[in-house]
């Protein structure tokens, strides 16, 4: 999450934006993977069809494939690395889990996309969707104040997956986690039960020298009306859901104590120990506090910084960004090589929390 007047997530519009998911994934080379893993990553555009015509959802789908050996990777980005991914592959046989993602403040389905494509070569469906009003795509801010509408985006999309997609029968419905980076973090922690507490809200963010947290959602007009006010205070908790993943939240400020202290499913913090962006105090290191002691699993990433969770730049990223887009450079610090070591770091976190 981030101020809403911050400039950080023009780079991946600049840079991912302007690709279709087709670009974005043709067939620009072919490698054999470093390990030699049981699926492929497959990936295509998904559409959530539904009743549901006043916020339509589109974003990518992730899946394993039967063939691992096929790991096409484009290169139509000056600045970033895309993921390992094959859109013509089939899915494999088999009944998987299910894992929706939901991308931070300004971001869309490929900040994550390198997960989507890790986690489909161990076995998962990985769903995205690109978040009305939140997205580098759709900035809209009318639909920017409905906040609470982020977590029945994902509702939405597990339920069109498991009971009207064409990929229905390969998902096992008593296998749904969800993960989110940011400001998603703060969207799967709704998912999963917390709630949004207006009245902590106001006396969290009031003031000056707010926390970023604060500074986006006033200056997004969040719960400014008293309709608004009880739209985001509901709870949007999905009974399907059995685990959650956050990805260095931002929003822990204004999430009720007893509905986090209530939350009745295993929850994996990742917080970035280099606190570039976030004061861990009031964000992962609080959230965590405030989760039942049997419920949660803490790590603070060594050396890690908020952008870590999204994509690997390329080596000259940093440099292009600084003279293109000043000041933007920040989400390629570290970008390169030490960000597909942390990508591995985070990962074995992941895959230890969802297979145990």
């Amino acid at each position: 999450m981030y101020p809403s007047s911050n400039r950080l997530f023009w780079p991946i519009r600049l840079c991912w934006f302007a690709a279709s998911l087709a670009g974005v994934l043709g067939l620009a080379s072919s490698a054999l993977a470093e390990d030699t893993l049981r699926y492929g990553p497959g990936v295509t555009k998904i559409t959530v069809e539904d009743a549901r015509k006043d916020r339509p959802l589109e974003g990518d789908i992730w899946y394993p494939t039967a063939t691992p050996d096929i790991l096409p990777r484009a290169d139509t980005s000056k600045v970033w690395q895309m993921a390992l991914a094959d859109p013509d592959g089939k899915a494999a046989e088999g009944i998987f889990p299910l894992v929706v993602v939901s991308h931070g403040m300004y971001g869309n389905t490929f900040n994550q996309a390198w997960l989507g494509s890790e986690l489909a070569r161990r076995g998962y469906f990985v769903a995205m969707v690109n978040h009305p009003g939140t997205s580098s795509f759709l900035r809209d801010p009318d639909q920017t104040r409905k906040l609470w509408e982020r977590p029945v985006d994902l509702s939405r999309l597990i339920s069109f997956l498991i009971e009207d997609s064409p990929y229905k029968d390969r998902i096992d419905p008593e296998r749904i986690y969800a993960a989110g980076h940011s400001l998603g973090g703060f969207t799967v922690l709704l998912l999963a039960g917390a709630e949004f507490e207006p009245d902590r809200y106001e006396r969290e963010c009031s003031g000056e020298k707010l926390p970023v947290a604060c500074q986006v959602l006033t200056g997004w007009s969040i719960a400014k009306t008293e309709a608004d006010r009880s739209e985001m205070a509901k709870s949007r908790k999905d009974p399907r859901l059995t685990k959650v993943i956050s990805l260095d939240l931002g929003g822990t400020p204004v999430l009720s104590r007893d509905s986090l202290s209530a939350i009745d499913i295993p929850v994996l913090v990742l917080g970035s120990q280099r606190a570039d962006m976030l004061n861990q105090e009031i964000e992962s290191r609080a959230l965590a506090a405030a989760l039942p002691a049997d419920k949660v699993h803490y790590v603070e990433m060594s050396d890690a910084g908020h952008f870590d969770f999204m994509g690997v730049c390329k080596p000259e990223g940093f440099a292009i960004l600084e003279e293109y887009e000043p000041g933007d450079e920040i989400v390629c610090i570290k970008g390169n090589k030490e960000r597909e070591e942390q990508h591995q770091r985070i990962l074995a976190e992941i895959l230890a929390f969802l297979e145990h």
